[in-house]
């Protein structure tokens, strides 16, 4: 199953209607993104293959499996997955290029998100990480700090996105970046799935 989701795009601001599921439709409006620091919309891979976008880092710490391209009706997300991985750790980091944040001030993270067949959200997770001292290729020793995320449930939707909320990003100075860590694995039913779309970042 693949999630139905249309995306229209204003000058001004950018209007979300999310297709999902099979027996509702959700309507998503995100804020007035002026000007965008970081914008993401993942249509860069063939379909189902390992996602590929330049000065992005799609990283497998534990096992084989990466974040996948995934494409329907020509929208493009990212998801993750230890489904059919055949190894009992899965763990998967899907990483920004560096942002500066000192061009302006009010800086804002926010995303779409969604789940399917997630069992349990601390064995099988998703988590929303920021780094100020990454520096592009000593990735084990840079420190990565949780962001607080509206993310899903156990008992969300499977395949409805949604919002993230907006996330304050304007403590921060230099240059960061933001990851996307999912852990699961094929043991003790942590084989479930995340997706990610519309990543932004920008002005309040």
């Amino acid at each position: 199953m693949k999630i139905k989701n249309l995306k229209i795009w204003a000058l001004a601001s950018v209007a979300i209607v999310a297709l999902a599921g099979c027996t509702q439709d959700e309507d998503y409006k995100t804020a007035e993104f002026t000007p965008l620091v970081l914008a993401e919309d993942f249509l860069h891979s063939a379909d189902n293959t390992p996602l590929v976008i330049t000065n992005w880092e799609n990283i497998a710490t534990a096992g084989t499996a990466k974040w996948k391209q995934q494409i329907y009706q020509g929208n493009g997300y990212a998801e993750f997955t230890s489904y059919q991985s055949g190894e009992p750790s899965n763990i998967g980091w899907l990483v920004s290029p560096a942002v500066s944040m000192d061009a302006a001030e009010g800086e804002i993270l926010r995303f779409q998100v969604s789940q399917s067949y997630v069992s349990n959200t601390v064995s099988n997770k998703l988590e929303v990480l920021i780094s100020s001292d990454y520096d592009g290729t000593n990735f084990a020793a840079a420190t990565w700090t949780p962001l607080q995320a509206n993310l899903p449930t156990v008992d969300a939707n499977y395949f409805v996105f949604q919002d993230s909320g907006e996330i304050d990003l304007s403590g921060y100075t230099g240059n960061i970046h933001v990851a996307f860590k999912v852990t699961g694995g094929t043991a003790n039913a942590i084989d479930g799935s995340y997706q990610i779309d519309n990543v932004r970042i920008y002005h309040n």
